[in-house]
């Protein structure tokens, strides 16, 4: 009898709102650290066409040999993201549905107009960064979308010939700025749910969110704005 009690109680830890936001929070750290390190790799242009197309070529071919074999790490890599992405994307429906769910119970717990907005807000980025996902993977992965470059041109010319579009300009802004807000409340809201904020690093948490926004943003933001003004051709 004890046996199937503990049996029940683990099969429903892991359909908990509780576990799930974990879940959230967790993948949403990933895609954070990869942000950062596809910010990190975008400042190569700042050194020249070389050291760019070397860093693009090495990630989709040489990436991490011999430990995995020429050409196979990006593929690892890609569906760690879709995965990362999907539970993600999984995770936020499925807390935004139990709450709307709860919110027809007299007892549901109302949210202050902060959190509801903060809330809201992530929704509202999140289902438009997909879309922006998309055009991007369109854009630089598949070529199905080329803005302003030729199908044979190499990884630096693709993204000057783009940049160089002050359109396409303008859509990477608010791309970015649409990470940047998600991220800025994510990041803090991932800690928190994690149990990694205590009273005392409350404030320094929420600095911290802000820190890491911001440096995403100028990371992101510095190739394309130095590409549109002519600095870098």
């Amino acid at each position: 009898m004890a046996t199937n009690t503990v049996a029940i109680k683990r099969r429903r830890a892991w359909t908990t709102t509780v576990f799930i936001k974990q879940l959230m929070a967790l993948s949403g750290l990933f895609l954070v650290l990869f942000l950062l390190f596809h910010a990190y790799g975008n400042l190569k242009l700042f050194i020249g066409a070389e050291a760019y197309d070397h860093y693009a070529h090495w990630l989709k071919g040489e990436a991490f040999y011999p430990i995995f074999p020429k050409g196979t790490f990006i593929w690892v890599f890609r569906a760690l993201m879709v995965a990362a992405i999907g539970i993600h994307i999984f995770s936020a429906f499925y807390t935004w549905y139990k709450s709307k769910k709860a919110r027809k119970h007299q007892y549901a717990v109302k949210k202050s107009a902060v959190d509801a907005y903060a809330a809201r807000t992530m929704r509202i980025t999140g289902v438009l960064l997909i879309f922006l996902i998309v055009f991007h993977l369109l854009q630089f992965t598949t070529l199905t979308i080329r803005t302003g470059f030729a199908a044979d041109a190499s990884p630096y010319e693709m993204v000057i010939a783009s940049f160089q579009q002050p359109w396409i300009f303008v859509v990477y802004l608010i791309f970015v700025s649409l990470v940047t807000a998600h991220v800025g409340h994510g990041f803090w809201s991932a800690f928190q749910t994690m149990g990694w904020v205590r009273k005392n690093t409350r404030t320094f948490m929420l600095w911290l969110s802000g820190i890491v926004a911001g440096v995403i943003f100028v990371m992101f933001m510095l190739p394309p704005l130095f590409i549109a003004t002519g600095v870098i051709h």
